[in-house]
C-alpha cells in the first residue's frame, strides 16, 4: 500500500493532508479480523472502498473517533448505516448493525458505543468500515491503531457475548 506520500508507508502525523487529523489513529470499531481490505475485488468484482471486518454477533461497536452523527438508519444497500461526521470534509460510515443506539444530530465522543452487531446463526458477523475525505472514499486502514497493541490477530473477546474465537 502507499502513504499519501506514496512511498509505501503509512502517513505521519505532519503528512495527513491538510492537517486536519493529525496524529490522529482510530481504535477499531470493533473487535474482530479484517476479512476484506481497502481495495480488494468485492462479490461484484469492484474495489472495495472500505474495510469489512469480521467479528462475533452481538458484539458492541463503538466510535472510532468523536463526532456528530448526520445520518443513523436504514439506507439502501447498507441496511443499517451510521455516518459519522468527525471533521470538516470527513466522514465514517458504519454498516452491519442489527441495532444503532445513537440518533442523528447527536455528538459522541472516540470509543462510545454506537450500535450492536447482528445476529447471523453462523458463528460470524461483518462489519462494514468506510472513511471519506471530501465524499471520497480513502483507504482507512493507515488511520487506524496498531493492531498488536491489542494483539487481535491471536484472538479477540467479546463481553457481550463472553465468547472467545482464535484467528490465525
Amino acid at each position: 500500500e502507499k502513504g499519501f506520500d506514496g512511498s509505501g508507508r503509512p502517513p505521519g502525523p505532519m503528512e495527513r493532508p491538510d492537517g486536519i487529523l493529525e496524529g490522529v489513529r482510530f481504535p477499531y470499531p470493533v473487535f474482530g479480523e479484517i476479512v476484506r481490505g481497502f481495495g480488494d475485488p468485492t462479490e461484484s468484482g469492484h474495489p472495495s472502498v472500505g474495510l469489512v471486518l469480521a467479528t462475533l454477533p452481538g458484539g458492541t461497536v463503538i466510535a472510532p473517533h468523536g463526532g456528530r452523527v448526520v445520518f443513523a438508519g436504514l439506507f439502501r444497500g447498507y441496511g443499517q448505516l451510521l455516518i459519522l461526521e468527525i471533521t470538516e470534509g470527513y466522514h465514517v460510515l458504519l454498516s452491519g448493525f442489527s441495532r444503532i443506539d445513537v440518533v442523528t444530530g447527536q455528538t459522541v465522543l472516540v470509543g462510545e458505543p454506537v450500535g450492536v452487531m447482528g445476529e447471523t446463526g453462523s458463528g460470524l458477523t461483518s462489519l462494514y468500515f468506510e472513511l471519506r475525505r471530501d465524499g471520497q472514499p480513502i483507504n482507512p486502514l493507515p488511520w487506524l491503531a496498531d493492531r498488536n497493541a491489542i494483539d487481535m490477530r491471536s484472538s479477540f473477546h467479546l463481553l457481550s457475548s463472553k465468547r472467545t474465537i482464535p484467528f490465525r
